[in-house]
């Protein structure tokens, strides 16, 4: 029998999503990840746990379980892949356990993967203020910035959503097992592979690793991917970055 590709160019897009989640230590911040994902048919949730401490596996199997957890050792890059692995979908969603999908986005992910030659797709950001911290002029106006850059200058990061038909994510070999970085190099791969769509609806992400550490979290923002291109290791970023969560 032929096979039916997952998705058709022009067509409706992918029947099955799945949305990956990595989490470490995520109490605080995965009920409103998973909420904004809702229950919308077709979709399914997989949260991958990197080894929390924390209750984040308790709060997800006891608040939502229609979603899947998956635990192995810590890593985005290996978390994000464990995803595809334990829940095969037509194509994937990878959201951050601090971001919010916003309403709608099952449907436009959808229609965005069935246009001619799209091979990855992203949302725009919106940064808010880390739990209990309302943060400055001067860090309000790097947050915009961010904003700013996520409609169209450079390549995406992961705090953008990044989906992904199943052919493609496979056609790379998934995420880069890196440290840092692994979303960009991720995209790079993809991109071989077809064009970027940059969807008109935001997610929601915090500002929270601006709150904790602002002045090396900016300047790791805005230099790290250079680095990463002139050759830098990702894992000499991670030294330098420290804890990238």
């Amino acid at each position: 029998m032929a096979r039916v590709p997952a998705t058709v160019p022009g067509g409706p897009g992918p029947r099955s999503l799945a949305v990956v989640i990595p989490t470490l230590d995520e109490e605080r911040a995965i009920r409103a990840c998973l909420a904004a994902v809702g229950d919308a048919v077709g979709v399914e949730v997989v949260v991958s746990d990197g080894g929390s401490r924390d209750a984040t596996v308790a709060v997800v199997r006891r608040e939502f379980p229609r979603a899947r957890v998956v635990t192995g050792a810590a890593g985005r890059g290996v978390q994000l892949n464990r995803g595809p692995a334990a829940v095969p979908a037509d194509a994937y969603v990878f959201v951050h356990a601090d971001c919010r999908l916003p309403e709608g986005w099952a449907a436009a992910v959808r229609a965005a993967l069935g246009e001619l030659g799209v091979a990855l797709g992203c949302f725009r950001l919106h940064t808010e203020p880390a739990e209990g911290r309302g943060g400055g002029a001067a860090a309000r106006w790097w947050w915009r910035l961010l904003d700013l850059r996520s409609r169209g200058l450079g390549l995406p990061y992961g705090d953008q959503a990044l989906f992904v038909g199943r052919e493609v994510f496979e056609a790379v070999g998934g995420f880069p097992p890196i440290p840092v970085m692994e979303d960009v190099e991720f995209v790079r791969r993809c991109l071989e592979h077809g064009r970027l769509v940059r969807l008109p609806l935001s997610v929601r992400t915090t500002a929270r690793r601006f709150a904790r550490r602002p002045v090396r979290a900016r300047l790791c923002t805005a230099t790290f991917p250079l680095l990463y291109r002139l050759g830098v290791s990702p894992h000499r970023l991670a030294r330098w970055y420290g804890d990238v969560r």
